[in-house]
C-alpha cells in the first residue's frame, strides 16, 4: 500500500478537476479522508481478522461498493446543495482511488475492488509502486525512504499534473457563478 500521505496527495488533485464555486474546503478534506479510510481496515490485524479474508486488509474497505457508499453518506454532510453530486463523485473517485494505488504496488495481497460481490483479489497490470511497510516502526528504515522515493515517482508527480492541467482546463468554470 502507498502511505496515507500519497492517498491524500492523489485525492486532492483529484479535486482540482471538480472544483467550482461553492465548493467549501471541507469537500477537499473529505476527500483526502476518504482516500486515506479504506486503510482503516488494517486495525482487523491487531484484532485478529484474517489479512486475506472479505473485512481484511484491502478487503471491503478497498472496493467499489465501499466507495460508492461513503461518498453517498458522506458527499451530504459535507456539500453545499448545489454541488452535492458534483462532491459525490469526487469522494466516489477519490475513495476508489485508493485500490487502484494500492493495486499498484509490488507487494501484499490483491485488492477485493469487486467486494462484496466477489471476493476475488486484483493487481493492475503494472506495479512501479513499492508497497509500505505496515506500521510506524518498520517504515523508519531505508524500506520507508524507498517507499517515498517510489511514491513521488509515481504518485506525488503524477499527481501534480494532473492538478495543473484539470486546474487549466476547469478555470473558466470557477469563475462562472453557480446555477
Amino acid at each position: 500500500m502507498p502511505t496515507v500521505m500519497s492517498h491524500a496527495v492523489a485525492a486532492w488533485a483529484l479535486g482540482t478537476a471538480f472544483r467550482r464555486p461553492g465548493w467549501p474546503a471541507r469537500v477537499w478534506w473529505a476527500g483526502a479522508g476518504c482516500a486515506v479510510l479504506p486503510d482503516a481496515d488494517v486495525l482487523g490485524l491487531w484484532l485478529g481478522v484474517p489479512f486475506g479474508s472479505m473485512l481484511g486488509h484491502r478487503g471491503l474497505t478497498h472496493s467499489l461498493a465501499f466507495a460508492m457508499a461513503l461518498a453517498a453518506i458522506v458527499a451530504p454532510v459535507v456539500a453545499p446543495r448545489g454541488v452535492r453530486v458534483r462532491a459525490a463523485l469526487y469522494l466516489f473517485l477519490a475513495t476508489a482511488s485508493h485500490g487502484v494505488l494500492d493495486a499498484m504496488t509490488d507487494g501484499g495481497t490483491g485488492v477485493a475492488f469487486f467486494a462484496p460481490f466477489d471476493p476475488g483479489r486484483y493487481y493492475l497490470p503494472w506495479r512501479p509502486i513499492a508497497v509500505s511497510p505496515i506500521g510506524v516502526r518498520r517504515f523508519i528504515t531505508t524500506r520507508g525512504l524507498t517507499v517515498l522515493a517510489s511514491e513521488f515517482i509515481y504518485v506525488w508527480l503524477p499527481s501534480v499534473a494532473f492538478a495543473t492541467v484539470a486546474y487549466l482546463a476547469t478555470r473558466e468554470a470557477r469563475e462562472r457563478p453557480p446555477r
